[in-house]
């Protein structure tokens, strides 16, 4: 077999490189599946977001409504909105989400969303919109990659990927991956219908959190997005 070409890892792409290879070894994880119901939040956002988004003279999508819902849960489950020292498990006091943003020449970063849970969704779009700009124009500052303290990955925007098993992002203890929304057969009050479903994937670290709370936080996660005015009102 001959080798066609060889890709150097150097620079930005040997530093993701080696830090996945560092969390792959020393965070023992797991990862739990759910299927988020997405009709109530879509029906949402068309009705009490696409306005005050277009003042904003922005595009709202899902991702930052999920990201506002994230917060939320992570309020709630406070134990992957943490890191593991030498100490114990430490609790942090901010919630900083990192938003996976994959580069055109194939790398990735991850800018963050600085207490994202007292945002409100159209700022944390704003800030999104901010984050993704300046990293696609090669523009991201030290500031905006540092101190996240929960990692959110959208592959949804890839047709027909469902699922994703992501590292967990070390010291983080947790990292969420979205799928794409998709159409699917649901079941509601004993009627079978159509809903528009979006697969999602939670890894975590098994030394911080344990596979019940983990799983309690993705049925959180489901009530926020089935009830979005719960993540409205939080703003």
């Amino acid at each position: 077999m001959r080798i066609k070409e060889t890709v150097s890892l150097t620079g930005m792409k040997r530093a993701v490189a080696e830090h996945m290879v560092m969390s792959h070894q020393q965070v023992p994880s797991v990862t739990v599946f759910a299927d988020l119901e997405m009709d109530a939040l879509l029906t949402f956002k068309r009705e009490m977001l696409d306005a005050a988004a277009a003042e904003a003279g922005i595009r709202l999508t899902l991702t930052p409504i999920v990201i506002k819902a994230v917060a939320v849960a992570l309020q709630r489950f406070p134990l992957l909105n943490a890191t593991i020292g030498e100490d114990g498990i430490q609790l942090l006091d901010e919630v900083n989400i990192g938003m996976a943003v994959a580069l055109p020449d194939g790398n990735l970063i991850v800018p963050v969303i600085r207490n994202a849970g007292s945002m409100t969704i159209i700022e944390v779009a704003q800030e999104l919109n901010r984050l993704a700009a300046a990293a696609v124009a090669g523009k991201v500052s030290l500031n905006d990659v540092r101190g996240g303290t929960f990692t959110v990955s959208n592959v949804g925007s890839v047709p027909g990927t469902l699922w994703q098993t992501p590292l967990v992002n070390h010291p983080q203890s947790g990292i969420l991956a979205l799928g794409r929304v998709r159409e699917a057969p649901v079941v509601r009050d004993g009627q079978l219908g159509v809903g528009r479903l979006m697969g999602a994937s939670l890894s975590f670290d098994h030394r911080v959190i344990s596979g019940l709370p983990a799983s309690e936080f993705m049925a959180c996660l489901a009530e926020l997005l089935r009830m979005p005015e719960m993540v409205h009102a939080a703003d």
